[in-house]
């Protein structure tokens, strides 16, 4: 059966999704994330990795794979996802999932995980009954080879990993993943990062607590793929609270927490940081460690609006208001080569539900994200504009118009 992609616009359900609309660059045909793909090798392509610090589930539990307590150790493994009703083939998955109006909903579950192991550099000394360091050893190179196994198979190198925000189970964090991965192309090997957040929507400080608690293994894990893998680039994909976890583990790296970590992207979506915080890791050199920089943020988006009620400031994912931005800030960070602060208020569907999770719901969103991921090209390029001395990247009206017009892409 294939493993579609596929997800929902936020967690109605934690352990179904449903497929999100096609990015408009694919469904314009101006950009084909599937070329070198074929029901050959769709199963050696899609392999869709995770590393996890929840608590493995028992027999109480209501979760499968993976409960919502934290763990003293990094597991690895691959999860395996299946579409409702199922795609039989991949020509199959293929049309529906590039066409821009479908039929039917397809909707996607976690079918089940095999684990790997528990990485080596994990804390299981603090373990009841920890494994063997020849165990946990054997683990991390089964691990790597089952990671080089996967790049080997493609034309991109490059490792992506997404952190997921709070309010999510392991199961819902796994399936965003997998959409993530099928609209990348299967390209490189796609990480699903699942930190222990809890599905349950007051529990937003724990949450929080608990993203910073897992800073240690998302570090490690990097340097641990950049010491043992043939990864070009290591690239993080941040959400929401998550967003945090990967700006702060980035900022580690930027300090020499963890050297020769081969970091390349940074994205921030949805992004719940502290703007002064984030303009003082820029000055540390926060951008010396990444490729670039890329900030996603809406006018629409009520969830951080909330949070901004909590903290008194605006929050980094905000759009900043007509004069709030001084005229040398301004400049100054327009200066900044690899800093790329996109607002995604005018993109079609950006302001779907509570307006946080528009790179699912909005076909523009989703097309910028993944034309930045697989191609490397910048926010003029992508069809965005900007007015000169201004550091805020836009969606024009004509955006689609603009998509068609930038010629077949590859």
């Amino acid at each position: 059966m294939i493993l579609a992609v596929l997800s929902a616009c936020g967690p109605n359900t934690y352990n179904n999704i449903d497929m999100m609309p096609a990015p408009t660059v694919f469904a314009s045909g101006t950009l084909d994330p599937f070329e070198d793909v074929t029901d050959r090798n769709f199963t050696d392509r899609a392999r869709l990795f995770y590393a996890t610090d929840r608590e493995p589930a028992g027999p109480d539990d209501p979760q499968e794979s993976y409960n919502n307590t934290r763990g003293l150790v990094l597991r690895t493994g691959v999860a395996e996802v299946v579409s409702d009703p199922p795609l039989e083939t991949w020509e199959r998955a293929r049309q529906i999932t590039l066409a821009a109006a479908r039929e039917q909903t397809y909707s996607l579950r976690v079918a089940g995980v095999q684990e790997t192991g528990i990485m080596p550099f994990s804390a299981i000394k603090y373990m009841n009954a920890p494994p063997s360091r020849a165990e946990i050893e054997a683990a991390g190179r089964r691990f790597a080879a089952q990671v080089n196994a996967q790049l080997s198979q493609s034309r991109n190198k490059d490792i992506f990993i997404y952190v997921h925000g709070y309010n999510v189970d392991f199961d819902y964090s796994t399936l965003v993943s997998r959409q993530l991965q099928h609209f990348l192309g299967y390209q490189g090997a796609f990480i699903s990062f699942n930190w222990t957040a809890t599905p349950n929507r007051l529990a937003y400080f724990r949450d929080q607590e608990s993203a910073l608690a897992a800073r240690r293994y998302l570090r490690e894990l990097i340097g641990f793929l950049s010491s043992t893998t043939n990864a070009r680039r290591i690239h993080l994909i941040g959400y929401s609270a998550g967003s945090r976890l990967a700006f702060d583990t980035t900022y580690q790296i930027t300090l020499g927490a963890e050297e020769g970590a081969r970091l390349g992207k940074l994205v921030l979506i949805g992004s719940d940081l502290d703007r002064a915080y984030f303009i003082q890791a820029i000055e540390d050199g926060i951008l010396d460690a990444v490729t670039d920089l890329t900030v996603y943020q809406s006018g629409t988006d009520s969830a951080l609006a909330i949070s901004r009620l909590v903290f008194g400031r605006k929050r980094l994912g905000e759009t900043a208001d007509p004069g709030e931005a001084t005229p040398a800030v301004q400049a100054e960070l327009a200066r900044v080569k690899g800093l790329h602060v996109i607002d995604v208020t005018d993109a079609e569907a950006a302001s779907t539900g509570n307006g946080h999770w528009y790179f699912q719901s909005s076909p523009w969103a989703s097309s910028d994200l993944f034309l930045s991921l697989l191609t490397d090209t910048e926010p003029a390029e992508r069809g965005l504009v900007r007015i000169p001395g201004e550091v805020v990247w836009r969606f024009p009206d004509d955006y689609p118009d603009r998509i068609r017009g930038l010629g077949r892409l590859h």
